[in-house]
């Protein structure tokens, strides 16, 4: 069947569950909230004195979730943030999704980070760094940027995760059956498949465009999670499944712009690699994020990947709707024949 790029230029789409507490108090009460969170996926209400938010330290405090995407081509800040004086943090502002609050008193003898979930919506998170002054809660903060940042954004996939539980590709599901015995909640609008042994390429047909690649080989050691080994195997599929309109075209992977880490999801080891596409002797490209983990009642590694085509567009939504399609994959629950 052929899978010429062509087709797709013409079809023109939590924490690691180490939800981290940062080493700190995590003070969740035990409640039942139903109202659904009033802002839009990738919002963060800020909410801190203004004046101080103008100072070096505040511009930093407020660079946490602001600083670009890794992995895009252009800048791209992970959050869209409204800051909000204390004194009007009241009434809609807490049906935010995401809320990051900078409380200085001197009442404070230590400086901590408190992380509460769903308190007045959901899914909600709430994190609140506490301290007697704006220098001591920068030097606490200094090695858990990342933690913080990770929380948020794990609140945003899990959201993400929830809306293609309820609403994803029947037809996708329907390949990975077939091809794999496995199952993944892909975006609905990725409704066309082009299915190979050991192999699934969906893609979708909006202008803004979301693929999603299966692909699966032996397990030969812990080598596999290297992220040389990740890209090696990554470029070797792809040269063969994603080709261009020409002959010699064909996806690659820019190890320059790529980068990988070990993290683990529910009890799971998963490399997870971020990086940028090119199109050999093509001007195409765009970014790419993906999963390898072992299935190891198969002894294979399996590899799940979301890349983006949407030039002129914003691809912040994109990469996150595929970064939280990988984390739905359910793996083989029996041996394959």
């Amino acid at each position: 069947m052929a899978n010429k790029w062509c087709v797709v230029v013409a079809l023109i789409s939590i924490l690691t569950t180490t939800t981290t507490s940062c080493g700190n108090s995590d003070n969740n009460t035990p409640r039942k909230v139903t109202a659904a969170v009033l802002s839009a996926p990738y919002e963060l209400l800020l909410v801190a004195d203004k004046k101080w938010l103008s100072s070096g330290n505040g511009i930093e405090f407020r660079n946490i979730v602001e600083r670009p995407i890794e992995g895009l081509p252009q800048p791209e800040p992970n959050f869209r943030v409204t800051t909000l004086s204390p004194k009007y943090y009241e009434g809609q502002y807490l049906m935010y999704g995401n809320i990051f609050i900078a409380d200085i008193n001197e009442k404070y003898t230590s400086t901590e980070i408190e992380v509460k979930h769903d308190v007045h919506a959901t899914p909600q998170v709430v994190v609140t760094v506490k301290g007697p002054s704006s220098d001591d809660i920068m030097i606490h903060l200094d090695n858990r940027k990342d933690s913080v940042l990770s929380i948020f954004n794990n609140n945003e996939l899990k959201r993400e995760c929830r809306q293609l539980k309820k609403n994803h590709s029947a037809n996708v599901s329907k390949q990975m059956a077939k091809v794999f015995g496995m199952d993944i909640f892909a975006p609905k609008d990725m409704d066309t498949v082009f299915p190979h042994e050991g192999f699934i390429w969906a893609t979708s047909s909006s202008k803004a465009n979301q693929n999603l690649c299966v692909y699966t080989y032996p397990y030969s050691g812990e080598a596999d999670f290297t992220l040389e080994r990740i890209i090696e195997k990554r470029d070797s599929v792809m040269k063969i499944r994603v080709q261009g309109e020409r002959d010699g075209q064909y996806m690659k992977t820019e190890p320059k712009y790529t980068n990988g880490k070990i993290i683990r999801r529910n009890n799971k080891t998963i490399f997870e690699t971020r990086g940028l596409w090119i199109m050999v002797k093509d001007a195409m490209g765009g970014p790419f994020v993906s999963y390898a983990q072992l299935d190891t009642i198969n002894n294979m590694m399996v590899v799940a990947e979301g890349f983006v085509f949407a030039p002129n567009e914003k691809k912040r939504p994109l990469i996150r709707e595929l970064e939280a399609t990988l984390q739905t994959l359910k793996l083989p629950t029996k041996k394959s024949h």
